[in-house]
């Protein structure tokens, strides 16, 4: 008990590690699966809502005719009306930074000329000079908008009684008219049935893919975390204390491993509870979920979790120093990451990089999930226990691997002291 109180002492001595890369790295995983959860969340809708442009109008006609401010109410219909200031600076950095889809420009004199123009007076129209951003498709359709309203006012202007033409009124028509439109007017999106009984509902991929984000930072908190754990019980002055103790070597390691299974546990749950929280706030269906299935999900991740743990256990008992132990996670981790098919669609993966995924725990951890809800690698066979079992199965064997070879390190380090620390015992005076 005193071993695991320790431990415990040490973790929260080096609480930065776990900030770092559980609480830092964990958020900007997280921060990715909100997204999709948004976009999961927006494809269940039954109406199609496109992304709205981002539209300036300049008005350098001071509203004559109210014209800028009819055209600000049309174009904000579909579009959302951000305000710039009218200099060729805050003009010219609106579009280099993509800040604004269309920047229209009411040039001086438009209402007159206009108002000629309908009238029949000149053959010239006037036009709203606009420009474009240039990675922006959202900016040329608004740009439409702008000529739709011209083409459409003059011809509500024109319909208009020759003694009651004016243009506010035919602004007023063609607004009125587009309201009604946009309340009335809605693509419909249809869902399309499927045969497959094992098809995935909305909450099944959405839980899947947050719960195999947590493959990364789990990577690189839980090994750091047992490693400090396990270096500090072995530094020299300390283990030869520990040695001449009644206290036997397997006992004091495994009390060590049970302190970091017990916070990994720990980080599991919050895991899992921070997932359904997102999913709860993103309005994402929770349709799919079992407990079975979620168990299982679980059952994956806390495997991983202490596979990570048994990796931490083998550098600490290995020798590593506290550098060279965060520089192989952070390198480990991030080629764990990038050939488990979490960060790739494993179709747009190239074959060596799934030879080398297969070789390392990572891509066992994602293929676990896949089959307790039958997507992904799985969507072809669908849910699948047994091959579950199978997965998850080497996830733990990576753990054994690990365990076994830092017994055998720490036994080699324990009866050859000369690669560890001086032969010489100096007794304190």
């Amino acid at each position: 008990m005193n071993t695991c109180k320790a431990a415990m002492r040490i973790l929260k001595a080096r609480k930065l590690y776990v900030i770092i890369y559980l609480v830092l790295i964990g958020t900007m995983m997280f921060s990715l699966s909100w997204q999709i959860m948004r976009g999961s969340s927006a494809a269940g809708a039954s109406t199609y809502e496109p992304k709205p442009a981002r539209i300036a109008v300049i008005d350098r006609d001071n509203n004559a005719e109210h014209v800028t401010e009819s055209l600000r109410s049309y174009l904000a219909l579909d579009g959302e009306i951000v305000d710039i200031d009218d200099d060729s600076v805050s003009l010219q950095q609106a579009v280099a930074s993509n800040y604004v889809d269309l920047i229209a420009i009411v040039p001086e004199g438009f209402a007159e000329q206009y108002l000629q123009y309908a009238d029949g007076c000149t053959d010239t129209q006037p036009t709203i000079d606009t420009v474009v951003s240039y990675a922006s498709g959202a900016g040329s359709l608004a740009q439409l908008e702008v000529n739709e309203f011209l083409s459409l006012t003059r011809t509500s202007y024109l319909g208009l009684p020759q003694s009651q033409r004016e243009l506010g009124t035919a602004m007023t028509t063609v607004l009125n008219v587009a309201n009604d439109d946009t309340k009335q007017s809605h693509i419909a999106v249809v869902p399309s049935s499927s045969k497959d009984e094992n098809t995935a509902t909305l909450g099944s991929p959405v839980f899947a893919s947050t719960i195999k984000t947590g493959l990364y930072p789990l990577l690189l908190v839980m090994p750091v975390c047992t490693f400090l754990v396990v270096s500090t019980f072995n530094d020299s002055e300390i283990r030869r204390r520990l040695y001449s103790s009644p206290a036997r070597t397997v006992s004091l390691e495994a009390q060590q491993m049970l302190t970091c299974g017990a916070f990994g546990l720990l980080v599991c749950v919050a895991y899992t509870a921070v997932t359904f929280l997102l999913m709860m706030l993103a309005r994402v269906s929770l349709d799919g979920l079992t407990i079975m299935n979620v168990g299982l999900s679980f059952v994956s991740l806390l495997t991983y979790t202490f596979m990570a743990i048994a990796c931490g256990f083998l550098l600490g008992s290995a020798g590593f120093n506290e550098m060279a132990t965060n520089g192989f996670v952070n390198v480990f981790a991030l080629l764990v990451m990038f050939t488990s098919g979490m960060a790739f669609p494993v179709d747009m993966m190239p074959d060596p990089m799934i030879t080398i995924g297969k070789l390392l725990p990572g891509w066992w951890f994602c293929t676990s999930i896949d089959q307790v809800f039958g997507i992904g690698t799985a969507a072809s066979t669908g849910v699948n226990i047994g091959l579950w079992a199978s997965s998850i199965g080497l996830v733990a064997l990576f753990e054994v691997t690990f365990i076994c070879l830092g017994l055998t390190f720490g036994r080699i380090r324990r009866t050859r002291p000369t690669l560890a620390s001086p032969a010489t015992t100096q007794l304190a005076k």
